[in-house]
Parts: C-alpha cells; structure tokens; sequence
C-alpha cells in the first residue's frame, strides 16, 4: 500500500484502534500477534543513545513492564535481538540533541512501523518526537497483543502546545507532585508545564538577594522551592518532552512580596474585609530595585526554558486609590489614567528585562476581553477569554495560547477559598466540545491550548482528580482534532474509557468520566453527544436513540 493510500480514521478500525489521542494518518492489516515475553522487550539503533534518551526508554520500560522484574539494563543490550513473542524497538533519531522546547508540530511527527514478528521501527527526529512514538507503542501493546498487523502510523500533532497550569503559591505542591504531574502529561501526549509559582497567598522560590520575600510568604518552613530544585523539575521535564513554563505575577496578584518589614512600603493591600491582597506601588523605586533583583534570579534558574511569563492581569484601579502619591505622582509624569500607570509600569517591567537583565526570552501575559494593554510584537497573549472573544482582538497579530475561561478552567464550579459560589462547572463534555478555531478575520497565531488548574482550593490530595481526566481531553483535541468530526461519539467515550483505566495503573487518582457500567457499555451510554433533555436526566440512556454520526459545535460564549 503506498504513502499515499494512508487511512483517515476509517469506522470499521476505530473498534479496535482506541489510541487517545488518535493518530493522523495509518495503514493497517488484519493480523493479531501475542507478546509472549513482555521482559524480553529491547531497544536498539544503529547510534549510541545519549543518557537523555537512555533515561526516557527507562522511564518507558517502567510503564511498558509495570508489576515486573524486568531489567532495564537487559532491554539495551545489544544481543537477543530475535526472542519470539517479544517486543523489538528499533530507533532512529535523527537528532539525539537534548531539547528543552519545541517550536514546530514536524518537531514532534513520527513514523511507528510494526510488523508480524513484533519488529518496532521508529522514526524520529529528535527524543520529544521519541517519547511520543514510544506512548503510542505502549498503548498499542498495554493488552499484550497487537492487533490490525503489519501496521504503519504516521503522526503528527495540530498544535504545537499543548498543556496545563499549576499553581503552587495558594497551596504548595511538593516537587514530587511537579514530576508527577510531568509524568500525565506524557501519557496524553501533552508538552507544557506552566508553572505559576508565585501570588498573594505566598512566594516558594528561594530568591539570591531577597530570601526573606520566601522566608516571610511560605506556608509552612519547606513549603518552597530551590534552585537545585527548579534544575531538576527542567531537566526531569526536557527528558520526557514536557516544557516548563514558569510564571512571576506583577503588578497585582502580589501581596507576598511585601510581607517584610523593608519591603512593605511597595505593596498596597487591597480588598474591602479579607486583607489577603496586594499590588505593586508602580511609582516607587524600591518596587524595581526588587523586581530587577527577581528577575535576575528567574533568568538565571530558569535558563533553559523557552520564555517567562509575568502574568499581568487584574490590577485593581480601587487599589492605586489608596494611595493619594500614587495620583501626585502620575500629574507629575503625565500619566492620565490608571491604564496609563500600568502602561508605564509594564514598560519599565519589559526594560529591566531586556536591557539590565539582557534577557533574551519571550514574555508572556495574561489577557482577555477587557485587558487593552499594548503588546510588543514577540511577545505571548495568554488569552483567558473565549475562544470566540477573540474578535475583539483579531488585529493583533501575536502568538496566543487559549485557556477560555470556559470549559477550560479547571477550578471553577467547586466554590472559592471562602466558600462562596463560584461560577459553573465544566464537564468533561464541555471540554470535549471545545475547539480551537479563532474566528474569521483572526490575524494572530494560535500555538495550542492550556487547562489551568488554580490552586485555592486544590492540593496535592486533589490535584490529579481535578485535572485528569478533562485535560486529556484537551491533549486529544489539540493533537488531532479531526479525530471528533470522524468517529462517533461512544467511541471516543471508548478511548477516554481506556485512558482512565491507563492512568489509573499507573498510580494516577484521576477522577472517572463515568460509572462503571456505562464505562463497560459505551455505545448503550453514549451514543450521541446532545441528549433529548428530557431524558438524560432519569430515564435509561438505553432509550435515547443512537445516532450514525456527530455534528461538534464550538464553545459559544453565553
């Protein structure tokens, strides 16, 4: 069958072809082989693997022989190449580089050849593109038998970011849980860690110049992170295909900045009765005398990543009113508004990074709807408005990441840090329903999505059950979204299904999409995805009538 003859998703393999997310494009046979000696599994190639490589076929090997005394070590060598019944990979980089980003989807696209012998030829040019060539084989693989052999799959995601946000400053989350959650991402072929570090509530990275920002902020006394730490978390990350994404919020969002008693003149409290938060004085020197010295030390931990971001969202205008300074201060330089004041400040903030700090990398900040802020060309619009929002924006010609407020939110619907209603909840449909399509006329770049876990009233004790499994819908999106416009939509319930089971071995408490019995019965449950209302709340979903095919629609604002 040549190249171009590839499959589109074809209905008649879908039944056993639940990989999720779904690849681009495959051919198939017809023949089930049985993996015999899952230890006797081996890795090959014609080059010596680097030790980034040789870490991630570990990491794999783990998944791949789980609850087994399977050596790694043996899976190497170079002998026993021929065992039948067992798994042979053989690997071809074209580049064993060490990435730490990726800036292009090809970046990521690989071939899997898979013969009748058990013979795994990979294709693949860099190990990010490795690490998802090999999740695909551990899915095709997972029940000890590959079925639909000889099979060929040609891969390669829509979007080049794909990923989620934590947020370690409202409740701390060890390092453990940072590795942990590394480790989901690469199981949904997700790639960004955005790291939201610092807030209010507190600041749990030890800085050089300031320890005491840290010392006075952090919620118990190792509730914070190091330098050695922040190494570890970028390395542990590039080696399996993730980014890490770190994120120093300014002006507001800012409180535990000025918790000392030096440091406490350049942050105003805000808030009516709960006096929990703060924002810079942009008019004080002593505000950029310290924020050059935090910006110094976020260049220098995080060097290796592609680009900081430095939030920038929800000043508060009744905040600045506090202080009668602040407005003498803006008659004095000609600054006419509040807007302008965080113009101003946003300007001095972009300065110091360019040219006290010589930073190079991209900055990133937070948007939406009603922010109007300039952005300078390079820079990322992190938009949390909808999707359909952007509109309003549909001249600025920048890069953007989509995290809609809805359904992308992970927190929302579970009520705020006080125990207030706050907004609804999105379903895993919701999600499901979501599309990253900009409106007409849009003229920015989209480079992918991101689900934003907010850390008030989320800890390590809920983390993955909050995240997982909704953000494994998005990674199924952005990796390929035509996968829903050709498949129905139990089947996809299929796939989501086995992903939960798949998390769930690998010690991850995410939380299930649905009962058992539907789970065992998706094509009786889930037959189409918009139910008669009537009947979805009581009545047996055994009596709402199946549907050939979906019609998806994109997240409408309300």
């Amino acid at each position: 069958m040549k190249l171009t003859s590839l499959l589109y998703f074809q209905l008649l393999f879908l039944a056993a072809f639940t990989l999720m997310p779904m690849p681009k494009k495959f051919e198939k046979g017809d023949k089930t082989v049985k993996i015999l000696q899952r230890c006797a599994i081996r890795f090959s190639s014609q080059q010596e693997f680097p030790d980034h490589v040789l870490q991630l076929l570990r990491h794999y090997h783990e998944l791949m022989t789980l609850n087994s005394n399977c050596q790694f070590d043996e899976s190497i060598k170079k002998q026993n190449l021929q065992v039948e019944g067992s798994l042979k990979l053989n690997i071809n980089l074209q580049s064993d580089e060490q990435l730490y980003w990726v800036n292009d989807t090809k970046q990521e696209a690989y071939t899997v050849e898979i013969d009748e012998k058990l013979n795994v030829n990979i294709n693949a040019p860099n190990h990010w593109a490795l690490a998802r060539a090999i999740d695909t084989v551990n899915q095709l693989t997972e029940n000890n038998e590959v079925e639909n052999l000889p099979l060929k799959i040609y891969d390669e995601p829509a979007y080049v970011y794909r990923g989620v946000m934590v947020d370690t400053a409202r409740h701390f989350l060890p390092l453990k849980i940072l590795e942990r959650t590394v480790d989901a991402l690469v199981i949904n072929k997700m790639n960004v860690l955005h790291w939201h570090i610092t807030d209010d509530e507190s600041f749990p990275l030890l800085l050089t110049n300031y320890s005491q920002i840290t010392n006075t902020s952090k919620h118990w006394d190792t509730a914070y992170f190091t330098k050695s730490d922040v190494s570890y978390i970028i390395e542990y990350a590039s080696i399996r295909g993730v980014q890490i994404i770190p994120e120093i919020d300014s002006p507001a969002h800012a409180q535990s900045w000025g918790r000392s008693p030096e440091l406490a003149e350049m942050v105003i409290t805000c808030g009516s009765t709960i006096k929990q938060y703060g924002q810079f004085d942009p008019t004080m020197e002593l505000t950029y005398e310290v924020l050059k010295s935090v910006m110094q030390d976020f260049n220098d931990m995080f060097a290796k990543v592609q680009f900081i971001h430095f939030g920038g969202d929800e000043a508060s205008n009744s905040c600045f009113d506090q202080r009668p300074s602040i407005k003498q201060f803006m008659n004095e330089h000609g600054i006419a508004t509040y807007f302008d004041l965080q113009v101003y400040y946003r300007q001095r903030q972009k300065d110091i990074w360019k040219n006290v700090v010589k930073s190079s990398k991209r900055v990133a900040y937070w948007y939406n709807k009603q922010d109007q802020l300039p952005a300078e060309d390079d820079d990322i619009i992190h938009w949390w408005g909808l999707t359909s929002q952007l509109v309003d924006v549909k001249n600025r010609k920048n890069d953007f990441i989509l995290s809609d407020y809805h359904p992308l939110y992970l927190d929302v619907g579970v009520g705020n840090a006080f125990g207030n209603s706050y907004d609804a909840y999105q379903t895993w449909k919701d999600v499901y329903k979501w599309s990253p399509v900009p409106p007409e006329g849009f003229q920015g770049n989209i480079l992918g999505g991101e689900a934003p876990l907010w850390g008030e009233t989320n800890n390590q004790n809920t983390h993955f059950q909050k995240m997982f499994l909704r953000s494994s819908i998005l990674g199924d999106t952005l990796w390929n979204p035509n996968s829903k416009s050709t498949e129905q939509f139990w089947q996809f319930t299929q796939r989501l299904s086995e992903m939960e089971d798949r998390m769930n071995k690998y010690g991850f408490p995410v939380s299930p999409f649905t009962h058992d019995y539907c789970k065992r019965h998706t094509k009786l449950c889930f037959p189409t995805l918009y139910q008669d209302e009537q009947n979805s709340q009581d009545a047996p979903e055994s009596l709402v009538q199946e549907q050939p095919n979906i019609i998806l629609q994109s997240q409408k604002s309300e």
